[in-house]
């Protein structure tokens, strides 16, 4: 062979080694791409065989010719089509149904079973060592007969799985019994049986891959601190057989993504520790720490198993957030009794920023926002732990709830929603039962004004547009759950202003007249703004109180005890704003066009309603200031006379205006009302003077009524 050939075989060996070191490379980066892998080896492995024959010597030439070799171009690759992916059918209800009979079937056996040896001891057949005996025999024929029946091939799986758990019901529950209630065996052998059970349960689940196996091995299994309470070991030995079991199941969640049992798991965990550390104050603080290790633990599985493609990440989150702020709830509790416990919160403020840097990094916005108001709230209630001024908590509370309802919104997590939802509303009743805006500028004040603040933003928040709905929030749209909340955020509005007036204007019981003109200026302003602002709810509500207390503040004169023109003003106001929409229904201004689809058949008897209304404002108005001795008694009836015929007068101009004959006709009744008030009753209670200017001035309208109707 040429050194000419043996450089070129040199060089395409090394071409060849490059080619392999990529190939590895792509393998390490691109587990999922396999196709496109495969394809690739193909191509290598096609052009080394080529290069190989095109190096072989040709049989016809001669072997020591320097002629080169004659190499063939490789061949365009082929694209291969990755094969589609099998979609695993769903199971129908009835199915699942079927699939979950056996496991509840063997509940009821095992119940019946155990309920029935009792039965027979209590007759006096079996002693109490035979019947313990008879139990744990019975839990070995479970496994043995689902041995038998998974080798055989025979039944259902749902039928083996159901004796493998039988057998483990079973073996904890006359363990227990056998220790605690018939004390046949010692404690600790009662524990070592325990145990052995319970590497038993973990195994058939890590095997089985059943993860309603695995729940209920995990709540079983943590039922036996109280046992180990029981028992009267160290609450340092139970703390460290929650977590080292919490740990052990980990190995079943991760192997089989049972996502269920994470959270079921974790939940009576952080319970159990709960429990142990209420029961032994001493280790409160070992106790606290153990908590934090078992949310360490969960929170490195639950990054391990979060998925942002499924469709379910929302409810994962809110889990998430829930198990988060249960546990802060109960770190609360145990931390209590110890001295600077808010070391212990600032611990786990840094392990909810640990879980927001990673779910920043891994770009998973929903964990990263949960995570980043889980620290936040921790860290307020760190600051409620300090010896912070007094009465700063009433603040930070409400404050917190706030922070868990706009979390909610944010994720769009139904379950959040509703657990948030519940606490603000707690919250905020008892902040405004229990502060007064009394004084001004105190931090009472504030925790009184902020919550309608906050109710005012989560309104803001919900009711932004979303391109798709849940399923949860089309449940709310038809519930009118968020034009509700535009109705609560008024009512809180008014509820405040009404204490703002029996603190500073008025007492409690007597007229709140402030929150009376807020809440005509609020109606006014509902009927200016469209409805998709404000909601379907809010103008309706807003319209009946605002008829209810024109009625009842309008009509009736009543003395307010030095403060008369306070009551003066709450009427010129209502009687301003009945004018300003009548003008405005007439005009056809911004009311008309908002409404404008109902108003072309409503505008006769709104317009109607609204005159008499306005009539009733002025006749309320001129008794009052009669009744306050402010207007001789006698002017009151002239000038209430004057009224009516001016009312009737202006109902039938508008209505010859604009061709309303609901309004013609109101008119005629109110002039004949007028008529028979003149007639009756003002000329044997007037003198002569005022009768005399009373006619005139009626007479003067009554010509000009007549001069216009007839015009037109």
């Amino acid at each position: 062979m040429s050194l000419e050939m043996e450089r070129r075989i040199a060089k395409l060996e090394n071409e060849m080694m490059d080619l392999r070191e990529e190939l590895n490379e792509l393998k390490a980066k691109q587990v999922a791409n396999t196709n496109s892998l495969s394809a690739r080896k193909s191509m290598i492995e096609q052009s080394s065989s080529i290069t190989a024959q095109s190096l072989k010597p040709n049989s016809k030439s001669d072997p020591t010719s320097n002629s080169k070799p004659n190499l063939k171009p490789d061949p365009e690759p082929k694209t291969m089509l990755a094969p589609e992916k099998k979609v695993q059918p769903q199971r129908s209800l009835e199915e699942r149904i079927m699939w979950a009979l056996p496991k509840l079937f063997m509940v009821v056996l095992v119940m019946g079973v155990l309920w029935g040896l009792k039965l027979v001891s209590d007759y006096g057949y079996l002693s109490n060592g035979v019947k313990i005996i008879l139990a744990y025999g019975l839990s070995l024929v479970f496994v043995a007969m689902a041995y038998v029946l998974e080798r055989r091939k025979v039944g259902s799986p749902a039928i083996t799985i159901s004796l493998y758990g039988g057998a483990f019901i079973v073996g904890i529950l006359t363990t227990a019994a056998s220790a605690i209630l018939y004390e046949i065996i010692g404690l600790t052998m009662a524990l070592v049986i325990a145990v052995i059970y319970i590497g038993y349960g973990i195994a058939i689940s890590y095997l089985k891959k059943n993860e309603v196996l695995t729940v209920f091995v995990a709540f079983t299994s943590l039922l036996l601190p109280y046992l180990l309470e029981y028992m009267n070991f160290s609450a340092v030995i139970i703390l460290i057989y929650v977590i080292v079991l919490f740990a052990m199941l980990q190995l079943v969640i991760h192997q089989h993504k049972q996502k269920l049992a994470l959270y079921i798991a974790t939940f009576f965990s952080v319970l159990a520790v709960s429990i142990v550390a209420f029961m032994n104050i001493d280790n409160r603080a070992i106790m606290a720490i153990g908590l934090i290790a078992v949310l360490v633990i969960y929170y490195m599985s639950w990054c391990r198993l979060f998925n942002t493609e499924t469709k379910w990440k929302h409810i994962h989150v809110g889990l998430q957030f829930s198990l988060g702020a249960f546990s802060l709830l109960l770190m609360n509790l145990i931390i209590w009794p110890i001295e600077y416990g808010e070391a212990l919160l600032l611990v786990l403020v840094i392990l909810f920023a640990a879980l927001a840097g990673y779910g920043y990094k891994q770009k998973w916005q929903e964990a990263f926002d949960s995570a980043v108001t889980l620290a936040f709230i921790t860290l307020c209630n760190t600051l409620l732990v300090m010896s912070l001024p007094e009465k700063v908590d009433h603040l930070l509370f409400p404050f917190i709830a706030f922070a868990g309802v706009m979390m909610s919104l944010r994720l769009r997590a139904s379950l959040m929603k509703v657990v948030g939802s519940l606490l603000f509303a707690i919250t905020l009743t008892i902040s405004f039962m229990i502060h007064e805006p009394t004084p001004f500028f105190s931090i009472d004040h504030a925790s009184l004004l902020m919550p309608g603040i906050y109710l005012l933003i989560i309104y803001v928040y919900a009711r932004r547009p979303k391109e798709t709905l849940t399923t949860f929030e089309k449940f709310t749209k038809d519930l009118y759950v968020i034009d509700i909340l535009a109705v609560i955020v008024a009512g809180y509005f008014l509820a405040y202003i009404g204490k703002l007036d029996a603190a500073y204007f008025v007492s409690a019981s007597n007229i709140p007249h402030m929150m009376c003109m807020a809440l005509a200026l609020l109606f006014a302003g509902s009927l200016l703004v469209p409805t998709k602002y404000i909601g379907r709810a809010l103008t309706p509500v807003l319209t009946a109180f605002f008829l209810l207390f024109t009625l009842s503040i309008e009509v009736i004169p009543y003395n307010m005890q030095g403060v008369e023109w306070l009551n003066i003003v709450t009427r010129i106001v209502y009687l301003a704003v009945i004018v300003a929409i009548i003008a405005d229904l007439l005009m056809k201004g911004r009311i008309y066009q908002i409404y404008k689809e109902r108003m072309e058949k409503l505008l006769d008897p709104i317009v109607s309603a609204g005159v008499v209304l306005t009539m009733i404002a002025v006749w309320g108005l001129i008794f009052q200031l009669s009744y306050n001795s402010i207007l001789d008694w006698k002017l009151s009836i002239a000038f209430s006379s004057i009224t009516l015929f001016l009312t009737a007068s202006i109902a039938l101009w508008l209505s010859s205006v604009r061709n309303l004959r609901t309004l013609r006709l109101t008119g005629f009744i109110i002039l004949v009302f007028a008529f028979i008030k003149l007639i009756f009753f003002d000329l044997s209670a007037l003198d002569l003077l005022i009768r005399a200017a009373l006619f005139i001035t009626i007479g003067g309208i009554g010509m000009l009524l007549s001069g216009r109707l007839l015009k037109k």
